[in-house]
């Protein structure tokens, strides 16, 4: 898997007006905070214990390995985290408005507070240790 440094990645967006592919590159342990990180194809990507990924709405987030990674507070509007390891995630108070979280990994991931509102949850797994926003409909996911 490649891997990229923050300043990289800042040259990469700074270049690109379009889209950019990120697939299969290595990012843990950065620290990304801050940066605008829409519209960029994460597929593929290992980004374990990564920090403040806030702007990453509109992404493809498919097959991540994203452990123990903090995205809390981040803006992930229509991300698509599709059958993504976000085991021990925090995304606490993260808009997660129209996500797609099919298939995804969320144990002991702790999203409170956080927007899920018309995300969809549908075959996603979860443990006892995931923490879920108040009155949300636990019924979609399954218990790893």
């Amino acid at each position: 898997m490649a891997e990229l440094t923050r300043q990289e990645i800042i040259k990469l967006i700074a270049k690109n007006s379009g889209d950019i592919c990120l697939q299969g590159v290595n990012l843990s342990g950065l620290d990304l905070s801050y940066l605008n990180l829409s519209r960029i194809n994460f597929a593929y990507v290992s980004s374990e214990r990564a920090t403040s990924l806030t702007r990453i709405y509109r992404n493809h987030i498919l097959r991540a390995n994203l452990t123990g990674a903090n995205l809390s507070g981040g803006d992930l509007w229509q991300a698509e985290f599709v059958e993504a390891n976000l085991t021990d995630v925090d995304l606490r108070q993260t808009n997660l408005t129209q996500a797609l979280m099919c298939g995804a990994i969320l144990a002991g991931a702790n999203l409170m507070g956080s927007r899920c509102e018309g995300a969809n949850f549908d075959g996603s797994q979860a443990t006892i240790t995931t923490v879920w926003p108040e009155d949300f409909d636990k019924g979609q996911h399954a218990l790893l």
